[in-house]
């Protein structure tokens, strides 16, 4: 899914997907797209992948 523009209490922000929170302000767009970054991993662990920590 792909990064959207929402809106949150009349400001524009950033969020993953359709059901993701929408983060405005400074760095919304990097926080969105770290949580696409996790909700890809879950996903991946679900399926049996092994992930390497850092």
């Amino acid at each position: 899914m792909p990064i959207m523009k929402c809106s949150k209490k009349g400001k524009r922000g950033w969020k993953y997907g359709k059901g993701g929170k929408c983060y405005v302000g400074r760095g919304a767009k990097e926080k969105a797209k770290k949580q696409g970054r996790a909700i890809a991993l879950s996903k991946a662990r679900r399926k049996g992948y092994k992930i390497p920590k850092k």
